[in-house]
């Protein structure tokens, strides 16, 4: 299950996700912090090939058994800050290199005091180990459907790892969606050798872009016409 909390401070996120007294696809709900390393590394990466295209949140200090109330983890003997779990993340053999971007922030409510580990939206998805670490296998997809993770000697059905992969490629973008992320690159566009300085040449992982300013002004945003190799058509304004 979704609820639409993308637009509203981080504090008053969690507390709303809390309250709706049950987990969804990109929240998970624990008592206590992680006494096993295993399932701490498992939860994090299906939290990070969620299929919700968002940041996903591990919440820590909330009883579930109990009607979700919360159970302060101030005292915890287990308890990690951010440092810490990426110290334990940065010599996980996750393919390419790559690891999910993952940090602790912690809340103060009336009740007590919760963490929560925040396993940012990428577009590096999906994230798999390529050497087995304890229990989580090597070369396994893990992912998370509604309320339930990939169990640990698994992997996601075949439909839920090409999402992850369409999702690394941006398959799914509108054209202007690729645009936008192009133009957002700014450091990987050059004037063009051939033409004046009114048009950029963008090249980078195999895609060919030129970007070209109009004359003419459209406020409040230039008009610009951009033609790619991969869409073959004009864009609209920014």
């Amino acid at each position: 299950m979704r609820f639409d909390t993308q637009d509203i401070p981080f504090e008053e996120k969690i507390v709303r996700l809390i309250s709706h007294g049950q987990e969804g696809d990109y929240w998970d709900f624990k008592k206590e912090w992680y006494k096993s390393k295993t399932d701490l590394l498992h939860d994090i990466i299906c939290m990070a090939n969620n299929l919700s295209n968002r940041d996903a949140y591990i919440i820590i200090g909330v009883d579930e058994e109990n009607n979700y109330r919360i159970a302060s983890v101030e005292n915890d003997s287990n308890r990690k800050n951010t440092q810490r779990i990426v110290d334990f993340l940065k010599d996980k053999k996750f393919a390419g290199g790559v690891r999910p971007i993952v940090y602790v922030e912690t809340i103060k409510l009336s009740e007590g005091i919760i963490d929560v580990v925040v396993i940012e939206n990428s577009n590096n998805t999906p994230f798999y180990l390529t050497d087995q670490f304890e229990g989580v296998k090597a070369n396994s997809i893990y992912t998370r459907v509604i309320d339930t993770n990939t169990p640990i000697d698994k992997s996601a059905d075949i439909n839920n790892v090409e999402y992850l992969w369409r999702k690394r490629f941006r398959l799914d973008d509108t054209p202007l969606d690729i645009i936008g992320l192009y133009i957002n690159d700014v450091h990987d566009w050059e004037n063009s050798p051939i033409e004046s300085e009114m048009c950029k040449y963008y090249k980078k992982n195999h895609q060919s872009i030129s970007l070209k300013k109009s004359l003419t002004i459209l406020a409040p945003a230039m008009n610009f016409i951009c033609s790619a190799k991969r869409t073959q058509r004009r864009t609209g304004i920014w």
